[in-house]
């Protein structure tokens, strides 16, 4: 229940211009609604009332501006982090401070699959562990609640009412209680943070909960700011990649018109190809007659993979004369998913190949 201005005064017999400067100095939490005017929680009331009653008005003064100088500080640690994996310690070393746990997990929502993609985990101690696999939310209804309707969760092992699922994952890890904080962005849910406590069920308080939320909130919109920089980062890369491509291949180019047409100047399309993108190989053909070539180019190491992992990250593109006059077709393995740009670029080449390697009048 929320109060008015009055109503809180008169239940903690002060003046409302106490309470107005309570509210204003952060050591009475309150909410104002479309109109402006303050609103108090009646529990926040309740908290403030029995300090007073038990004389100790100073504590609960100097608990509120712990609490300011903890958004601060953290406001300030994750602003200065840009780069993602660095972010993502940052949030999980502050979650798991402020409450005593011992696990942080840090994850993104897709709505549109209903499941969950934890981008990163971390104990206590900062280090990262084993990234977990995506899972749907369909046998996680709580979770999915949390998601959808913005709100915090709490799951204890020994509480006979928590959410079966839940409880059910944790005594399979071995933890004993499970927090849920959404991570919200402008109305909108990006993520969820998960805090582990491995030795105890636990009841946190009002305060450590309108810390942990708040907190999520300064963490939703540190990631959304460093994805996006992430992304403008990938798009600056593509384009001088694609500039670098475009000048080895403009270099090649007279040497590869040098060639008699044919299966030569195909394999000399194909090398061509290898060297300028990094690819792993190509393969050129056109009327019956085709020829590849093997570059440099290594499959990625998956995402979170230890020691020599290799596989899954390689991109097959197909590109074909985009004319029709010709069955050209250029088939390249990259070692990686294209960038922006790669795909227009090798339909491009793949029309002016084709006009050097196909003798004329022939047609497909």
């Amino acid at each position: 229940m929320l109060l008015s201005v009055q109503q809180a005064a008169r239940r903690l017999g002060v003046s409302p211009v106490t309470i107005r400067r309570w509210t204003a100095t952060g050591f009475l939490p309150c909410t104002r609604t479309a109109g402006g005017h303050r609103r108090i929680d009646e529990r926040d009331i309740g908290d403030l009332a029995k300090a007073i009653g038990n004389s100790n008005h100073l504590a609960a003064q100097q608990a509120r501006e712990r609490e300011v100088d903890v958004l601060i500080s953290t406001s300030i640690a994750l602003a200065e982090k840009i780069d993602l994996t660095e972010l993502l310690l940052e949030i999980a070393t502050r979650m798991t401070s402020l409450l005593d746990c011992h696990f942080c997990a840090i994850s993104v929502y897709d709505a549109e699959a209903q499941g969950l993609v934890t981008l990163a985990e971390y104990d206590h101690a900062g280090r990262r562990l084993p990234d977990a696999s995506p899972y749907k939310l369909k046998a996680f209804p709580l979770t999915r609640s949390v998601l959808q309707d913005q709100t915090v969760a709490i799951v204890n092992v020994d509480d006979p009412e928590a959410d079966p699922a839940e409880v059910a994952e944790l005594r399979r890890e071995g933890d004993r209680s499970l927090l849920m904080v959404p991570l919200i962005v402008q109305g909108d849910t990006i993520g969820i943070v998960e805090v582990v406590d491995q030795k105890r069920s636990r009841q946190y308080s009002r305060q450590e909960l309108r810390l942990a939320g708040a907190i999520a909130g300064q963490a939703a919109v540190a990631i959304k700011n460093a994805k996006l920089f992430a992304e403008r980062r990938r798009s600056d890369e593509d384009v001088a990649s694609l500039r670098r491509v475009l000048t080895d291949l403009t270099a090649r180019l007279p040497a590869i018109s040098a060639i008699a047409r044919g299966s030569g100047t195909l394999a000399a399309v194909a090398r061509a190809i290898c060297a300028a993108f990094g690819a792993i190989s190509c393969v050129a053909s056109v009327g019956g007659e085709s020829a590849g070539a093997f570059g440099a180019g290594q499959i990625a190491a998956r995402p979170g993979s230890t020691g020599g992992e290799r596989g899954g990250n390689a991109s097959l593109i197909v590109s074909r004369d985009p004319s029709g006059r010709t069955d050209f077709t250029l088939a390249v393995t990259l070692s990686e998913p294209p960038g922006e740009g790669q795909v227009e670029l090798l339909d491009l080449i793949a029309a002016t190949a084709a006009a050097v390697t196909v003798p004329e009048g022939a047609s497909s």
